[in-house]
């Protein structure tokens, strides 16, 4: 008889790779597994006639991935992609079987050299979400996967917008003010833009108890992106820490960038933010 603790059997049907599961996590389960067979962009129209769902859940199903950062939305083109944190849910494992070259094992290694916490982002709309996060401390409260941060105050937010162009990046910093005024004080527009500026020419951006009380992040791009989403990667100190720290955390992260990925990738990574994304909508490789 099973244990308490051991997991229930699965049903498999072999003449149906998609199942005919009807919960929602079922299906939010088999939308991940077909763009694993597919591999391709698909619409609302698409993943509805070969799952066999209805086309109305199945959009909720999709803006609800989305919505989560598990799926890209490509609103032109009405199709939808997997995110940089689908890969990220079995990085774990791919780490343990070809760990040389991973990005785990590079947050891993920043991690051990500064002693702090390492954090991988990407934008989802009006905010940066953590992908993965890498603790050399036991425990981080607070801090987990999939967690949002205002992409205009978080410093790897602002890696981020320095992808943008400065006309984009004020229509998504005034749409932040008009979603935070009840919560937080309005951006400085020219504050932010100058900040946005040093960036591109430094390649680093930081955050002081912008977001979190007694945290300070210093951040900076990879040189990889996906579906022309550039990503971004911080370190995390003590805001009592920052200004005496911030320039051998700058060091780490630039060193281990460098080491990490092959000479023509660091080289991108040592040009200004503002380099240009991979030219394929959804591929994934090298920036600029």
């Amino acid at each position: 008889m099973p244990g308490v603790d051991d997991p229930p059997a699965t049903a498999y049907l072999p003449n149906d790779p998609y199942g005919k599961s009807v919960g929602a996590v079922h299906r939010g389960l088999e939308i991940l597994e077909l763009f694993a067979v597919e591999q391709t962009p698909l619409t609302v129209n698409d993943i509805s006639r070969k799952l066999g769902y209805p086309q109305s859940s199945t959009s909720v199903l999709l803006h609800g991935l989305h919505n989560l950062g598990y799926l890209l939305h490509d609103r032109r083109a009405r199709t939808f992609y997997p995110s940089v944190r689908v890969a990220f849910l079995g990085l774990w494992m791919h780490h343990r079987l070809f760990n040389e070259g991973s990005l785990l094992q590079l947050m891993e290694s920043l991690a051990q050299a500064t002693g702090h916490v390492v954090l991988l982002a990407i934008q989802n709309g009006l905010y940066a979400q953590y992908m993965h996060i890498v603790s050399a401390r036991p425990s981080r409260v607070g801090l987990k996967p999939g967690l949002m941060r205002p992409i205009c105050r978080a410093a790897v937010g602002k890696v981020l917008l320095s992808m943008r162009d400065d006309d984009e990046i004020l229509r998504i910093a005034r749409n932040a003010n008009a979603i935070d005024s009840e919560i937080a004080a309005p951006l400085d527009l020219d504050a932010l833009m100058a900040e946005v500026r040093a960036c591109r020419a430094s390649g680093f951006a930081y955050s002081r108890e912008a977001v979190t009380a007694g945290s300070a992040v210093v951040a900076t791009r990879l040189p990889i992106d996906v579906a022309d989403s550039p990503l971004a990667i911080g370190i995390a100190v003590h805001a009592h820490e920052f200004e005496a720290c911030r320039e051998r955390m700058e060091i780490i992260l630039r060193d281990g960038i460098r080491h990490h990925f092959n000479p023509d990738a660091s080289t991108a990574q040592s040009r200004p933010a503002a380099a240009p994304a991979s030219s394929g909508r959804y591929a994934v490789g090298k920036a600029g």
